[in-house]
């Protein structure tokens, strides 16, 4: 697990680049709960991330621009932590987009299901 928060915070500075360098504590703390996030659940809507962060009292600091989030999915997905799977109608009320991406967590510690109900997606 250590290492692949090393990698995380390398991509951060490559990637996040002026996030990283204005507020590395949201990046490092943006990284630990998406890790938690994706290590519990075998998928993810693309809003989840935010909505997760928020939940655990981590918000977007006021020097950093709103899209810092959709780049923090992209970061993961640079990771390989997540794959994308299909589209879906988001749920989250701050989501302004028609469709968000639902993403195959590439780190679940559980066993994966071979079909997941809510979505009618078979593995």
């Amino acid at each position: 697990m250590a290492n692949r928060m090393e990698d995380a915070l390398r991509l951060a500075d490559k990637c996040w680049g002026k996030a990283y360098r204005s507020a590395p504590e949201f990046v490092e703390r943006y990284f630990v709960l998406s890790e938690q996030l994706l290590l519990s659940r075998p998928v993810a809507m693309g809003d989840e991330f935010r909505s997760h962060a928020k939940t655990n009292l981590l918000f977007l600091p006021v020097i950093l621009h709103h899209n810092t989030w959709v780049s923090g999915v992209r970061a993961l997905q640079t990771l390989g932590w997540i794959a994308p799977i299909s589209k879906v109608e988001p749920v989250q009320s701050h989501n302004h987009m028609p469709l968000v991406t639902l993403w195959k967590s590439a780190i679940y510690g559980g066993k994966s299901p071979s079909f997941l109900r809510q979505y009618e997606l078979v593995f």
